[in-house]
């Protein structure tokens, strides 16, 4: 009986209503496909599985990623590396609107110091 060949079963997943995947796994780059279009459809991939996984909740979902990433950051190099970062972080940022021709950050620094010097 070990020698028989026996087929084994197949289980399918979907039904044949449903739409098609979308998302899943990654599947092997075609020839000649580059390392950033590789990455956005890896970002796609993720993208979509938070969609299908915490509908109308995505952005609290990436907040907590970011929150997460934070407090690993945070608790490896301590608070005062950390701020040092987030501040050059916001800089960098704000430079970037200001060469962007809209400068939120600075807009907003602006309008809370002038207030408290009023």
């Amino acid at each position: 009986m070990a020698d028989e060949k026996t087929p084994k079963p197949r289980i399918e997943l979907e039904e044949k209503d449903e739409r098609p995947e979308q998302g899943g796994a990654p599947q092997a780059a075609p020839e000649g496909m580059g390392a950033g279009d590789a990455v956005r459809t890896g970002a796609n991939c993720v993208s979509a599985w938070v969609k299908r996984t915490f509908p109308g909740h995505e952005k609290a979902f990436w907040g907590g990623v970011i929150g997460l990433v934070a407090a690993v950051v945070f608790f490896a190099i301590g608070p005062w590396r950390t701020l040092v970062i987030a501040v050059l972080v916001v800089a960098g940022v704000a430079v970037g609107q200001v060469l962007d021709g809209d400068p939120k950050i600075v807009n907003t620094l602006r309008h809370i110091f002038i207030r408290n010097n009023q």
